[in-house]
């Protein structure tokens, strides 16, 4: 037994590790990741059917249908068919994985059967060499000192290298049993997983079905829905004249400001275009501040801690009427009662003022940008405060007709509406 016999059995023991089975431990990771912000995802959406969940049992004691239990019970279908996609994705991911330990099962199975073959080849040579090859007759037969030491350090070698090949083979014995272990406890994931999609499906059906009576009950109040709108647009309009007016003013006034300081410096004034929007005359720090604002659209923090976006900005159908278009020039945030709500941006307060039917309103300022914070109850702030991003502004107004706490954010850059939502950070 030479060498090369021993040359053999090591590069069997090399082609035994599959390159397979390190792509599948590769992949693994990359799920396991992947399910871990799914779980993620799941449990945020979770909370959220939980809120409206106690938003409808709220508007519920009431005992009478309304649009504010409508666009809450919407919400919630809405966020239940983002539960059962994360559902429907982890179950596939689960299912990947299943399909990924099978195949690595298999291929240590082979490894394990190749190992043990070849195993079981060396202990034949070894076998039928043993007479030929002694140990101590190989050693002492040496014809010098030199050539002696080396068949010594090979016989060394050749018992740790099957000393190795053991180790090899109850390393993947162990391998495969643990990952059968983890194929069974797949298995049993996904079979819960199937079944938690099945419970929020059924939910999703008796809510649909709920959805549709409440809206034919709802149209059966066609009469009382027209006159609720048209107080909410009068509220709106106030509002939106309320804030345009004020902005005028501050337009005015940087103008006139100006003109004081280029009139005592003997400056010429310079010629002012005619634009159809109006334009805030900013100082340095202010168009800073304003760049600032910009630079964190879509990171801005929610104006409270809890609640969903319950009417969108821009115009779009009503809820109920047919045929039928309502505007927001902001968002609508349903939030918990007596919920604070906080600035979603340094700055500085421009206005405080009480609209009916809009409430209590705070205007901030940041540089060429407005926030506006409508329905609230109560305030903490007045006009010239400097405000930090975060600062509790005041608390959100509690309708008690229909039981329900909802706080309007509008974000103004001069004398254009534009859409809050995009630049709140992601819920």
């Amino acid at each position: 037994m030479g060498k090369p016999i021993l040359s053999a059995f090591r590069a069997a023991i090399r082609a035994s590790i599959s390159v397979s089975v390190l792509l599948l431990l590769l992949v693994g990771s990359a799920e396991a990741q992947t399910k871990k912000q799914l779980e993620n995802q799941r449990n945020q959406l979770i909370e959220q059917i939980n809120f409206t969940k106690k938003q409808l049992e709220q508007v519920q004691r009431k005992k009478e249908a309304s649009v504010n239990q409508l666009v809450t019970l919407r919400k919630q279908i809405q966020v239940r068919q983002r539960l059962i996609e994360n559902y429907n994705n982890d179950i596939a991911i689960t299912q990947e994985q299943i399909n990924n330990l099978t195949g690595l099962i298999e291929a240590l199975e082979r490894d394990l059967q190749k190992l043990k073959a070849e195993y079981g080849k060396m202990l034949q040579v070894a076998y039928r060499n043993r007479s030929n090859y002694n140990n101590v007759i190989l050693v002492l037969s040496a014809k010098d000192f030199n050539q002696a030491f080396k068949r010594l350090r090979y016989l060394q070698q050749y018992n740790e290298f099957r000393q190795t090949q053991v180790r090899l083979i109850n390393k993947t014995q162990e391998g495969l049993n643990r990952r059968k272990a983890q194929l069974e406890q797949k298995k049993q994931e996904r079979v819960n997983l199937l079944t938690e999609e099945e419970t929020q499906k059924t939910l999703l059906s008796y809510e649909s079905d709920k959805t549709n009576q409440l809206v034919s009950t709802l149209q059966q109040n066609e009469k009382q829905l027209r006159q609720e709108l048209q107080e909410k647009e009068a509220a709106r309009a106030r509002l939106q004249k309320t804030i345009e007016d004020i902005i005028q003013r501050e337009i005015e006034e940087a103008r006139r400001k100006e003109a004081e300081r280029q009139r005592k410096l003997g400056e010429k004034p310079p010629v002012t275009p005619k634009t159809t929007k109006e334009e805030f005359e900013l100082t340095p720090e202010a168009k800073a501040l304003g760049a600032d604002f910009e630079a964190n659209r879509g990171k801005l923090p929610w104006p409270v801690a809890k609640g969903f976006i319950s009417e969108a900005f821009g115009e779009h159908p009503h809820p109920v009427l047919k045929n039928v278009k309502v505007r927001n020039d902001g968002v609508s945030i349903r939030t918990a009662k007596e919920a604070e709500v906080k600035a979603v941006f340094r700055g500085e307060v421009t206005a405080v003022v009480s609209i009916p039917g809009m409430q209590k309103a705070v205007i901030v300022r940041h540089g060429q940008y407005l926030s506006v914070y409508a329905h609230l109850e109560t305030v903490n702030v007045s006009k010239g405060s400097k405000i930090e991003t975060g600062q509790v502004l005041g608390t959100v107004y509690f309708d008690e007709d229909e039981n329900k706490a909802e706080v309007q954010l509008q974000v103004w850059k001069g004398t254009t509406k534009i859409d809050p939502a995009p630049w709140l950070a992601k819920r």
